[in-house]
């Protein structure tokens, strides 16, 4: 996606109102790919990269695609000294250009969309993945009071945002899966109502970090899903990868050890040791079968919307086919010993 050259010019002067000077003869170049938020590389008038993230073009859902949002975590995450971009400007005015946009810092580095790394030797392999289960660790271990961020700070995240995705995905009799509908009302019991709250990430993953030359991670990206809500949601959404078979969407299961990749139960283990805080294994477990479960209503989403011709991203018909290996997945799972959920 192209940035609109009267766009452009109108963003430059109001970067100029508030310190922040642009060169105005580097075009903006599109980086990222499938992201929802269009973003750009530019360059500031000491030859610097910068990034500037904006809402997209047209009608927008209600709440969504909230950029303001990031830039308010990352500010507060930056007075952290925490692993993500520097932001530098927000316009709230979505008048000026027809939506809202900020401006952070780039970050050298690498992002990687294979999860086994092959580029990458056994000992780098164990680093990259050591630091991000500390750095996630890391985020969960603020005090959100300390962050002073305006998000709501009601427990319950998991129970409200599955029943949301359930709801959405089979909401009549002719789209609900008797099976899948077992274990979500099964499930759904035995989420925490006051799991304490952290910052979450919300879609915390491996091409959503970019690694350093050091092979540790030097910053998390796209925080448009952020909120506060129970830890066990993000570490989850991990451990699920050793669940899920090799080649479909982020697995390594079955092909972790062959290819030199840590155990769940160390990335388990180092995500602990930088959260301070033990993980209980069942409602570990549990949140494993959560993520599961919204995994595959996001993937149903996607055929839903790929068959009323409005799904645009690319990968659409590769995620439609995960979704019946998901499914067994999750059904696997429920019947799993929660000790035998944890990858060793």
């Amino acid at each position: 996606m192209d940035l609109d050259q009267s766009d452009f010019e109108k963003i430059i002067e109001f970067l100029s109102l508030e310190n922040f000077f642009v060169d105005k003869n580097f075009s903006p170049k599109s980086i990222g790919d499938g992201q929802s938020n269009p973003t750009f590389l530019i360059r500031d008038n000491e030859n610097n990269f910068k990034v500037l993230r904006t809402q997209p073009t047209g009608n927008l859902a209600r709440g969504a695609h909230r950029v303001d949002r990031e830039y308010f975590v990352l500010k507060a995450l930056s007075n952290k000294s925490f692993e993500a971009p520097e932001p530098y400007v927000l316009c709230e005015n979505s008048e000026l250009i027809g939506r809202m946009f900020y401006v952070m810092n780039f970050e050298d580095g690498d992002i990687n969309f294979d999860p086994f790394l092959p580029n990458e030797n056994l000992e780098n392999k164990k680093k990259i993945y050591k630091s991000l289960a500390e750095v996630l660790g890391k985020l969960h271990s603020y005090d959100i009071n300390e962050l002073k961020l305006p998000f709501k700070k009601n427990h319950g995240f998991m129970k409200r945002n599955l029943s949301l995705w359930y709801d959405q995905i089979f909401h009549d009799e002719s789209t609900k899966d008797k099976e899948i509908e077992k274990i979500y009302k099964n499930i759904l019991t035995k989420l925490p109502s006051d799991g304490g709250l952290s910052l979450l990430h919300g879609d915390f993953k491996l091409d959503n970090t970019i690694i350093g030359h050091d092979k540790k991670c030097k910053a998390v990206l796209d925080w448009e899903l952020s909120s506060f809500g129970e830890p066990l949601v993000d570490i989850s959404f991990q451990i699920i990868n050793w669940l899920i078979p090799s080649g479909i969407l982020y697995g390594i299961g079955g092909d972790w050890k062959e290819n030199g990749l840590p155990s769940a139960s160390d990335f388990l283990l180092w995500y602990e040791n930088s959260y301070k805080k033990e993980v209980d294994i069942h409602l570990l477990r549990n949140a494993c079968i959560f993520s599961l479960i919204k995994l595959f209503c996001i993937l149903k989403g996607i055929e839903n919307r790929f068959h009323q011709g409005n799904a645009v991203s690319k990968d659409a018909e590769e995620k439609i086919l995960a979704a019946p290996a998901i499914k067994e997945v999750l059904m696997n799972s429920f019947e799993t010993n929660p000790n035998d959920i944890i990858v060793s």
